[in-house]
């Protein structure tokens, strides 16, 4: 009879439960096969319905009426930052406070009783810092439980058909991706990690879906696809670098643009960065310290502040957008290297998208640049001068006979086409090169050199029409038989009042009678006044 009894209360009971209250029971009794079921409970088939014996909910939780020693928990917080039901003031804009909800979680997963965050200064896997060794990240830095940003532009709250949910204070915590009663995904995942697909629910940057990092198109990398997000970042690692990346930026970069694969998780780039940034003359990524907030990405300190900057250094995501780049170029001035970066425009304001090549490199060597004052390439860039290279816009002479084939007179040039690497057949861009200022070639900043330091200027000048005087008459006595340089006579970049990139400027070209001025009347013909080699011009005409 007693036996009776319960099957017809236990009868009552089930039928008493609504669809949806079955549906979320059947739900949690998924914990039953998993890490989370710490008992011997067991779930079983009794006419057709899963019936689940519950006693396995006692590892975390209690009845309502038992003593607890925190409420419906069986175990108290094991370390003091984590303890329960109390909100964690955050001693400065850094750290995160933790959602009581994650604290329940960490109250476990803390190392002691279960598995913990990953730490960095592992003695078999040690990070090295490649800016500042010797200067620790601050505990917690960027910890993964944030509110959003107000800007939304990479990163918004999931969509409501997301299985991703946020805590009762609308930010993310433990639960938003995990759901510690349903392991079906691994790791207690709401959605799936393949891919990191995970990610992109909250995640959305700019052409990550055609990107060398997202989409690898060269087999070698096959795999760089499926770790995806977990390649650079680690999700939960205390503390952590900005941005949760693995390391620092310049570092992490390096980690797999080095040429080779450091362990099995790695996959490495086919181009070896790294040596280029040996070379005597580079990008400088090297000389400071650990400074936060800046690269890509970031919306409070850059080197490009109006003004000069604080500090000199550069960071691989000042030029380098690691979601967005692409093998394939944007368009003929804009290698997809640079795709989907923040730049300035040529008159020093801000731009969210670059255009132009230029854009990238005037945000340290523009009019708000990162040099002393009176040193920005923009000023002598500028299409506003009487003279220079085709960066901004095509030049204004109208016949340059020297150019050699594939160059015109409306041809447009980047900077990359004078600056990157002096070796030809390794990485290219201006990362490194072993000719100063990092040129792709020789080029000699003195008044007097031999021909061939003047390689950069033949690059795309026919060096046998300089020096057969086709343009100037004068050329070949200059060059060939004076020894002068190109930058003896011209500056590189521009001139604000001369015209054929003349510099009037040097040290060596003097007024006469208090005049220093070249006109010009025609393509390759003109009047100077000045002294040059000694020799005192008054209107000659050329």
């Amino acid at each position: 009879m007693r036996k009776i009894t319960l099957v017809l209360f236990a009868g009552l009971f089930v039928g008493a439960l609504t669809g949806q209250e079955i549906e979320e029971m059947q739900a949690k009794s998924k914990i039953a096969g998993t890490p989370h079921n710490l008992s011997t409970a067991k779930t079983e088939m009794i006419n057709g319905e899963v019936l689940t014996d519950y006693s396995l909910c006692r590892s975390c939780h209690v009845p309502n009426k038992a003593t607890a020693v925190e409420p419906l928990w069986y175990r108290e917080g094991s370390i003091a930052r984590f303890e329960l039901n109390k909100k964690l003031s955050a001693p400065d804009s850094h750290i995160h406070p933790l959602d009581p909800g994650s604290r329940n979680c960490l109250s476990c997963h803390d190392g002691s009783m279960a598995r913990t965050f990953p730490h960095r200064g592992d003695p078999k896997d040690a990070q090295v810092n490649l800016t500042a060794p010797e200067v620790p990240a601050p505990a917690n830095y960027n910890m993964h439980l944030f509110n959003f940003p107000a800007s939304g532009a990479e990163i918004s709250r999931p969509s409501e058909s997301s299985a991703l949910i946020l805590t009762s204070e609308n930010e993310v915590g433990c639960i938003t991706c995990h759901d510690p009663h349903n392991n079906e995904q691994g790791n207690f995942l709401r959605v799936s990690d393949e891919g990191s697909t995970i990610c992109l629910e909250c995640h959305h940057m700019q052409n990550w879906e055609l990107s060398t990092h997202g989409n690898p198109q060269n087999p070698l990398h096959a795999g760089l696809e499926e770790m995806a997000c977990l390649q650079c970042h680690e999700i939960h690692m205390l503390p952590t670098n900005a941005k949760l990346l693995r390391a620092d930026e310049n570092t992490l970069c390096l980690n797999c643009h080095d040429g080779q694969s450091d362990d099995d998780t790695e996959i490495p780039s086919i181009h070896n960065l790294e040596e280029v940034f040996e070379k005597p003359f580079t990008h400088p990524i090297r000389i400071n310290p650990n400074v936060t907030g800046v690269g890509y990405g970031s919306e409070t300190e850059t080197p490009w502040n109006f003004g000069l900057a604080d500090d000199r250094f550069v960071r691989c995501g000042d030029c380098h957008n690691p979601h967005a780049v692409t093998s394939e170029d944007i368009t003929p001035v804009l290698d997809g290297s640079l795709a989907f970066v923040k730049g300035v425009d040529a008159i020093g304001f801000n731009k969210d998208q670059v255009d132009y090549e230029y854009e990238v490199c005037y945000k340290c060597h523009g009019q708000n640049q990162n040099v002393k004052s009176g040193n920005d390439v923009a000023r002598l860039l500028s299409v506003g001068n009487r003279s220079f290279h085709p960066i901004e816009n095509v030049g204004n002479a109208a016949y340059v006979p020297s150019l050699k084939s594939g160059w015109s007179e409306q041809s447009l040039i980047t900077c990359s086409d004078c600056h990157g690497n002096d070796d030809k057949y390794g990485p290219q861009g201006p990362h490194g090169s072993s000719v100063a200022h990092i040129l792709k070639a020789p080029y000699s900043d003195f008044p007097f050199a031999p021909i061939d330091d003047q390689a950069l200027c033949f690059e795309c000048h026919d060096q046998r029409i300089i020096t057969g005087d086709s343009g100037f008459k004068f050329h070949s006595l200059h060059i060939e038989r004076a020894g002068y340089s190109c930058s003896a006579c011209h500056n590189p970049h521009g001139s604000i009042d001369s015209p054929g990139l003349l510099d009037l400027n040097q040290a060596h070209i003097t007024a006469v009678a208090g005049v220093k001025i070249v006109e010009s009347h025609e393509a390759g013909h003109g009047s100077c006044t000045l002294q040059c080699h000694d020799v005192k011009h008054r209107s000659e005409v050329y």
